[in-house]
């Protein structure tokens, strides 16, 4: 009788541990449902951070803070193929990859609500001559305003505030011809010449640090 019920003990034991180790590797495997997800955290959260703070590793720019129109313009021109068709350059391919399907309404969507997004101040990672800089962001400022304020009209966005890195990476795409050549892309087509007159990288990294000094 002892053995018997030692043998039932040890059989209602493995048949728990059996449920147990199952229960967990269906959890472990299972597809997350993600149709009751924000579609913001289904487009951007994974290369721009849930808040929007931003992501170097990845080339995700922050997006808090961003102006709506300049914002909304982005994702049509990317859903448009007008930006994120540049051979090689990942982030861009990625950022058309993740929008191209999205309706009008979705955007709006999207806009609505990243401008409801708290600003996260970025740091500062570039160094540079500021005089030097302060003298080459007179070219800028006829489109960007003298405080980096930005001009809707003009297609201009604000820069302070922005990820320096991700400037320099887009200066560097408008001077190759990676950016701003899209005959649809007419804010692209007046930025592409401005950024000839930083004739080196040094001159790039000295406008960001004037930028950088009007965040204050």
């Amino acid at each position: 009788m002892q053995k018997t019920r030692l043998l039932a003990a040890l059989t209602l034991a493995t048949s728990i541990a059996g449920l147990f180790s199952a229960s967990v590797a269906a959890q472990q495997y299972a597809v997350v449902d993600t149709t009751n997800q924000p579609l913001s955290n289904e487009v951007c959260a994974t290369c721009h951070g849930g808040a929007g703070q931003g992501n170097s590793v990845v080339g995700g720019p922050s997006l808090a803070g961003l102006e709506p129109w300049y914002l909304r313009k982005q994702l049509e021109n990317f859903r448009a193929g007008i930006r994120g068709s540049e051979k090689d350059y990942i982030p861009g391919n990625e950022m058309r990859a993740s929008v191209a399907r999205l309706s009008d309404a979705e955007i709006d969507d999207l806009v609505e609500t990243i401008a409801g997004w708290k600003v996260i101040e970025n740091d500062h990672t570039i160094e540079g001559d500021l005089g030097n800089g302060q003298a080459l962001y007179a070219n800028c400022a006829a489109c960007h305003g003298a405080d980096g304020e930005g001009n809707e009209a003009l297609g201009a966005p604000g820069l302070v505030g922005r990820n320096d890195w991700y400037m320099f990476r887009q200066i560097k795409l408008f001077k190759s011809g990676y950016r701003g050549v899209h005959p649809d892309d007419t804010a692209g087509r007046l930025m592409r010449p401005s950024t000839q007159s930083l004739k080196s990288d040094q001159d790039v990294n000295d406008v960001l640090v004037y930028i950088n000094s009007l965040d204050r």
